[in-house]
């Protein structure tokens, strides 16, 4: 009878101590966290820290591993480690795919290689290289002959390797480099020599991590164009609406002001027409000569970066007769470098 009840004590010990066991069991946990993650999206190369968290200590030492797939099901997991200790930073050593989404499995294990706790995430890996400016519109008209091309990689860890940038610009008509710079470390650049005027041309940057594999590189072209758009030498004939409109009676000025690019020398009419298609007043010919105008921005204090108006390109409403017109709309018609264009003129009267 004395065994019978021994033999029942330490049953329902040994149930007891599974029950509190199995409870402990439950509450062990693995965290896994990433580094330079933006929104959902992670870096190409972070670092990645796994730890876990036991109460069973007899069942030690634990450890941890991590596992990177293409695919939620980590049947082929194209990374996977596994470290002694409880906590550890895991590190690759070449980069996550661009623009694909990687699943991320954290194990803690105990000595006999059961798995106690796990946890899984999922991210977009960010592109690995963007360009930021020149904007990569449709065709993008440039100021300066010397612009500044930037663009942007997101950070990666050591293994990888810091970005190295190789930045060229390409004639769009011979598909040549033109200009060519290479080792970059920054994501900004001004060529030293000016850029040709006048030229249409794409510009291209490869960016590699040093210290991965010949794959940890990738290449992106602007898909539109860019032309460099001096006042010295602009790209395309172009009149600009007069301004201000209206003018006259009522408002801040008695007289509006005309501008205009001139790609190409040439021949240059600017006149003033009413509503009936009638001429009331030549500006070119006129005060600024015959019409015939080199290339360039006019006025031609434009040049300089001025911005006001030449008395020579100005109209204060009067005819060719010195009568002023009556109020209503006209029409600016500009013919030059086979360009006609009409802006229309609201005139408010003397």
């Amino acid at each position: 009878m004395m065994v019978w009840r021994r033999a029942a004590a330490y049953l329902v010990a040994a149930a007891l101590a599974w029950g509190v066991g199995a409870s402990r069991l439950e509450s062990q946990s693995v965290r896994l966290s990433l580094s330079a993650t933006v929104g959902d999206s992670a870096s190409p190369a972070p670092s990645m820290t796994v730890t876990g968290f036991q109460n069973q200590p007899q069942l030690g030492p634990y450890s941890i591993s991590l596992e990177l797939s293409l695919e939620s099901q980590f049947r082929t997991p194209f990374y996977a480690r596994t470290n002694s200790n409880e906590s550890a930073i895991f590190t690759i050593d070449s980069l996550l795919p661009e623009r694909t989404v990687v699943f991320f499995r954290a194990r803690l294990a105990d000595r006999f290689g059961n798995v106690v706790a796990e946890t899984r995430d999922q991210h977009p890996v960010r592109s690995w290289l963007r360009l930021v400016s020149p904007a990569d519109l449709t065709v993008t008209q440039l100021p300066t002959r010397s612009p500044r091309f930037v663009w942007s990689s997101p950070a990666i860890t050591v293994g990888p390797g810091l970005w190295s940038y190789d930045l060229s610009i390409i004639n769009t008509r011979t598909g040549q480099a033109d200009f060519t710079v290479q080792a970059l470390q920054d994501t900004s650049y001004v060529f030293p020599q000016p850029l040709e005027s006048s030229t249409s041309y794409r510009w291209q940057v490869r960016a590699r991590a040093e210290n991965g594999p010949p794959s940890d590189q990738v290449t992106a072209t602007s898909a539109a164009t860019f032309v460099i758009a001096s006042p010295d030498q602009p790209t395309v004939t172009l009149f600009y609406q007069n301004f201000p409109n209206p003018f006259g009676r009522g408002t801040r000025t008695g007289t509006t002001c005309f501008w205009f690019d001139l790609a190409h020398a040439s021949t240059v009419t600017l006149t003033i027409y009413n509503i009936s298609l009638r001429p009331v007043r030549s500006i070119i010919p006129g005060r600024l000569g015959d019409g015939k105008l080199a290339v360039g921005a006019y006025p031609a204090l434009r040049r300089s970066g001025g911005t006001g108006c030449d008395d020579a390109l100005a109209w204060d409403g009067r005819d060719d007769a010195g009568r002023f017109v009556p109020l209503g709309v006209y029409l600016a018609i500009f013919k030059g470098d086979g360009v006609t264009t009409s802006k229309k003129i609201l005139f408010k009267g003397p």
